[in-house]
């Protein structure tokens, strides 16, 4: 068993470079100790935990077939759906002159037969007899030309056959595909996200997908032992929390394609994909499979397929009409009468895209892990688990467990103890004062979070007589005009002439 405290232990931050000694998990704050950053911010593999927590969030649901048979250390894991998808760019060739070995006279018109004439590729090309060429005994003999006066052409030899150029088939590997449909709709799918957003290995694509996994799925919301001492109360709480969204809003996206949604009624009459249609439930789907799709990048012509609007359906986020040959991602748990655009499948309070098309649905919006977390339960802003316990406290418009109010850079409690704010974070004065707070430019002290002062650009000062005044006359610049020169303040502009001199 891997403990997570070992995951990614020593792992480098690519946000913090040199000045992470290297990831070093927090005992209850899911961060690194040594610069704050989260796990999926290192230079961590996080494949193979990626697919067991999405093992665990479909185990014991009726998506249970996504759950791999074979257990590792008695944890199901999901299917990873990483594929290679071969695509194949038709190549641009350029025209070549091939220059004759002969030199050839004047051609005359183009010779037209009328028998037996075959169009296409096939078809034999006429070649003049040579001038001082004699027919060869049973041959077949050229045409006559229809012009006498045409002059006959010098024998030339006809060039070698230019092989043709062959098509180029590059082989891209996406971190994650739809699964379950075949892979001309898979990538047509990925066509349509946006660029930066597609998970292509190695890509700024992938990095979103990593991190949006993490943010969106947090292992606390959904196993108990993720979670820092809970007691049996709150972890029985838990589990029926668990169980309720398993059985009412947990879902996973499916890719159909508009034209093709039938007439089939689903639980509430609502109208679904005919059954063994691309991305319908139980659909099997083998390599060969056209799905109703085009050649990916290549422009449909008129009247094929993609080149018109899908009956009468629309994108539920956006409103636009879905075009023909598009995939549509459809939620089971929204009812076959609702359909969106890849792009538009996304969460209603962050919107973002969902990650691997993992859904909650609750009152008819969309949400991911975490935000149809944040609505059911308070959410702790210090170790970023919901809270399950009676007892809690508000502070700085965030919930905290009565425990985990405390400072960010030293974990001491902080009831009753005077603290500062520094980005939405808690920190008592101590470490403030050591790690966080301005300097005056005048005493070179720190200025308390408590006391007055006076900033202009990044300069600081005390607001205090002693530390407020002008550098050429000692002047105290309390509620009067000043100019500030490299750090120095002044009151007029002789005061700036006896400082420059």
């Amino acid at each position: 068993i891997t403990l997570g405290h070992e995951i990614g232990a020593g792992a480098p931050c690519l946000k913090c470079k040199d000045k992470c000694e290297g990831f070093e998990l927090h005992f209850w704050r899911k961060i690194c100790r040594n610069c704050k950053c989260g796990l999926e911010d290192h230079d961590v593999q996080l494949q193979t935990e990626e697919n067991q927590k999405v093992g665990r969030l479909f185990e014991d649901t009726k998506y249970t077939g996504l759950i791999a048979k074979l257990k590792k250390d008695g944890v199901p894991s999901y299917r990873g759906s990483q594929v290679t998808i071969s695509i194949t760019t038709p190549a641009i060739g350029t025209a070549v002159s091939v220059p004759a070995v002969a030199t050839a006279a004047t051609v005359g018109p183009a010779i037209t037969s009328t028998q037996g004439a075959r169009s296409g590729p096939s078809a034999p090309t006429p070649v003049a007899p040579s001038a001082s060429s004699a027919p060869t005994p049973g041959a077949p003999h050229a045409p006559t030309p229809a012009h006498p006066s045409a002059a006959s052409v010098a024998a030339t030899a006809i060039p070698a056959a230019i092989p043709a150029k062959k098509n180029v088939v590059k082989a891209v590997t996406y971190e994650w595909a739809p699964p379950g449909v075949n892979q001309n709709l898979a990538l047509r799918y990925m066509e349509l996200l946006p660029p930066e957003r597609r998970p292509i290995a190695g890509t700024q694509g992938a990095d979103y997908r990593k991190k949006q996994m993490a943010k969106q799925l947090p292992e606390h919301d959904q196993d108990p032992a993720r979670c820092h001492e809970l007691t049996p109360a709150e972890v029985k709480q838990m589990e029926q929390y668990v169980r309720k969204y398993k059985d009412e809003a947990l879902g996973m996206g499916d890719l159909t394609l508009p034209e093709e949604m039938g007439t089939t009624t689903g639980p509430a009459g609502a109208r679904g994909p005919p059954a063994g249609a691309a991305g319908a439930p139980g659909a099997e789907s083998t390599p060969g499979d056209k799905a109703a799709v085009g050649k990916a990048g290549v422009p449909a012509g008129p009247g094929a397929v993609g080149s018109g609007v899908a009956g009468n359906y629309s994108c539920h986020h956006c409103q636009k009409v879905m075009l023909q040959g598009d995939p549509a991602v459809y939620a089971e748990r929204a009812g076959y009468d609702k359909l969106w655009h890849p792009a538009c499948f996304v969460c209603c309070t962050c919107s973002e895209m969902l990650v691997d098309m993992i859904y909650f649905w609750k009152k008819g919006q969309l949400y991911c892990g975490r935000h149809y977390g944040d609505s059911e339960k308070p959410r702790c802003g210090g170790c970023d688990e919901l809270i399950f316990s009676n007892e809690y406290t508000q502070a700085e418009g965030q919930n905290w467990h009565l425990k985990h109010f405390c400072c960010f850079d030293c974990d001491c409690i902080l009831a009753g103890e005077t603290y500062v704010m520094e980005n939405d974070k808690p920190v008592c004065k101590l470490c403030y004062m050591k790690n966080h707070a301005v300097h005056c430019v005048a005493c070179q002290k720190p200025v308390e979070p408590e006391a007055q002062r006076v900033s202009y650009g990044e300069h600081h000062w005390h607001a205090e007589p002693e530390c407020f005044r002008c550098a050429g006359c000692s002047k105290c610049l309390m509620g009067q005009r000043f100019m500030a020169l490299q750090g120095k303040l002044l009151c007029s502009v002789e005061c700036k002439k006896k400082v420059l001199a």
